[in-house]
This record gives C-alpha cells, structure tokens and sequence, in this order.
C-alpha cells in the first residue's frame, strides 16, 4: 500500500525528496557536464556562444539555491531551444525540472527530464535523468510508466549509486501493486549497498520498518 493516502501527501513527497536531494543534482551536474563535456563543447563551438553558454548557466545555478529561478526560467528553456546540442542545455533543464516539480507541475518536470534522457552524451545523466522520471511516476501512481522506464534501465550498466536509486523506486512499485516480498528484497538492496545515499538509505529503512509491521 502506498504511504500516501492524497495526491497532495504525494507531491509534498516528490518536493521534499527533491529538495533534500538539490545539492547532490548540481554536484552531478557540474561534474558529469561541465567537466567532462563542457570543454569539448567550448573547443567545438564558437567561443562567444560557449562562453555566453557557461555564464548564463551559472545564473540559472545561482537563482535556482537563491530561489529565485522563476525570474530566469525563460533563459533557461531559451537555452535549451537555441543550444540543445550544449552540455549547458542539459544542465538548464535538469535545474528546470527542479523548478516545476517545486512549483507542483510533476508533467512538465517528466517532460524536461525526458528530454535530458533521451538527448545527453553522458550515460550516467541520461540514467539520472530515466531514474528520476521514473521516481516521479512511482509517486504519482503512474506504475505502469515507471515500470516501463525501470525496464529500460534494467538493461543499463548502472553503477552502485544508480543502482540503489533502481531498486528504490523499484521496491516502490512493486510495493504499490501489492507484492510485498518483491518490494522488501528491493529495500533491503537499497540498505546493503554501501554507496546508497544517505537519505535515500532512511527512506529504505522506513519501508522496510512498515512491512515488517
């Protein structure tokens, strides 16, 4: 059974996870884009559009922890659309998902993140990005599509981070269709692994705790 009886409960989920989870996004962003493909792009492409890139994107980075993104959030779709082929690009529309999942629109956040999954170069933010999709859907009781995406990545070669979240959101929909004993192995995957994130790992906990109830 799911641990939200309201689809308000369920969005305030989606926030706060998000939220708790803000910091570590950026961290993968700069590292996974900026670094590895940044350079390639700003070599490839015409310098003024690279730089101008790069710079409008550590503004959408600054507004998005000041709280302030809604007073940028056309510079960042205007990004994607006019330079989709920028590592930039693919940064301003994870921020952007970030965005419309706080403001409570969970169809656009699928959207954007959809779009990063389907277009980035670097295999471990289109499984980031499948991942989060499919964590959304999960919340949102739309089971059937996050099992879609869950069997797409189960074809992935997903490290152990993504693999904690994979058998989250996994334990998530089994649980949701009332297969308990496939939902606690899952969980208690997400427990043993010794690169789950720290709260992911409580969420774990707490789902393994109301299944043994």
């Amino acid at each position: 059974m799911s641990r939200y009886e309201t689809e308000d409960e369920q969005l305030d989920a989606i926030k706060a996870w998000w939220k708790k989870n803000g910091s570590q996004l950026l961290t993968v962003i700069l590292i996974a884009v900026l670094v590895f493909s940044g350079w390639r792009y700003w070599s490839n492409a015409k310098s003024v559009e690279s730089t101008n890139a790069s710079s409008l994107f550590e503004v959408l980075q600054g507004s998005m922890q000041q709280g302030t993104f809604g007073e940028v959030s056309r510079e960042a779709l205007k990004l994607v659309q006019e330079q989709p082929e920028s590592p930039y690009a693919i940064g301003a529309a994870m921020l952007y998902a970030k965005y419309s999942l706080e403001k409570g629109d969970t169809d656009e956040a699928i959207q954007h993140l959809t779009w990063v999954s389907e277009t980035a170069e670097d295999t471990q933010l289109r499984h980031l990005a499948l991942l989060r999709v499919a964590r959304i859907q999960a919340d949102t009781n739309a089971f059937a599509a996050a099992e879609k995406n869950l069997n797409t990545l189960s074809q992935a070669n997903l490290d152990r981070a993504e693999k904690a979240n994979f058998d989250y959101v996994s334990g998530l929909v089994a649980l949701a269709q009332g297969n308990e004993a496939v939902a606690q192995q899952a969980f208690e995957q997400v427990v043993t692994n010794v690169d789950t994130e720290k709260n992911l790992l409580g969420l774990a906990q707490v789902q393994l705790d109301d299944l043994s109830k």
